[in-house]
């Protein structure tokens, strides 16, 4: 992983630039196909690359277990939401796990359940990203900042620069994709999502994305992070107010148009002095 110190707006705009270049340097030199730069940005420099499925349960869980507790809950939900989702039956999705000794995961079943379930907080295997640098930068920076905390960061992700390669017992990276039918701010906010599995036996398990990007390979699962010093927190959200990047453009509810106005009116606009 790449690690890079940035002191200012401009700064941080001029490495998103860099890196599009890099990327372009990769598109240039093979036949096959480049990812496309995925983002996330993390309010403490010091967080990992964490699943909130990795944050509430620390030990390693299989695909089949974390199923059989959300199809479980589906029910519940549903009721409650009126909502409708689709997804195998526990011997189905029993028998597609099996299959997976040859990756990648190719149509990962019930993704818009998963997807769901992650953008309204239940703890969940998928890694959320964005496609935009910028609505990255605002997720880095829109929480009050605690105390002790002196930087944000912004990590940029390229899963693959040609063909893609993987050991099923190696833990491995990859992306859902963009178009999942689940909530209208997965599209506000470009988001995609990332899950990392290893193989054990018949079993394949959910596993940590940095054990993937700290091989170092220079082909794919290239991952930069960028350090930002709280203190430049104003300026960057004033930057991305200017381009309409803020809480109730990437959310559209009443709670987060009330965080909006503060933001803009209050501490941009240094009223209520």
């Amino acid at each position: 992983m790449n690690v890079k110190e940035i002191y200012s707006w401009k700064e941080f705009v001029e490495a998103i630039e860099s890196l599009n270049g890099q990327r372009e340097d990769y598109m240039s030199k093979t036949p096959v196909a480049v990812s496309e730069f995925l983002f996330r940005g993390q309010s403490d420099s010091h967080w990992k690359l964490e699943t909130t499925l990795e944050r509430f349960v620390r030990a390693g869980i299989s695909l089949l277990h974390y199923y059989d507790f959300v199809s479980v809950i589906k029910s519940k939900i549903e009721s409650i939401t009126d909502k409708q989702w689709s997804i195998p039956s526990r011997d189905e999705y029993a028998e597609w796990c099996t299959k997976q000794e040859c990756r990648p995961l190719w149509s990962f079943p019930s993704a818009d359940y998963f997807a769901y379930l992650r953008h309204h907080g239940f703890p969940s295997p998928l890694l959320d990203w964005t496609r935009s640098p910028y609505i990255a930068a605002y997720f880095a920076m829109i929480e009050t900042p605690k105390v002790g905390v002196e930087k944000v960061s912004i990590y940029a992700y390229l899963e693959f620069a040609g063909v893609k390669i993987s050991d099923v017992e190696a833990p491995y990276i990859e992306s859902l994709g963009q178009y999942l039918k689940t909530h209208k701010r997965h599209y506000l906010q470009q988001s995609t999502y990332t899950i990392c599995t290893k193989g054990k036996g018949r079993q394949m398990y959910y596993d940590n994305h940095e054990n993937v990007v700290t091989v170092n390979s220079d082909r794919q699962d290239l991952l930069w992070r960028l350090d930002i010093p709280i203190c430049e927190r104003h300026n960057f959200l004033a930057k991305l107010e200017l381009m309409n990047i803020n809480s109730f453009s990437l959310f559209q509810t009443e709670d987060k148009l009330m965080e909006h106005i503060y933001i803009s009116d209050v501490l941009l606009g240094k009223h209520l002095k």
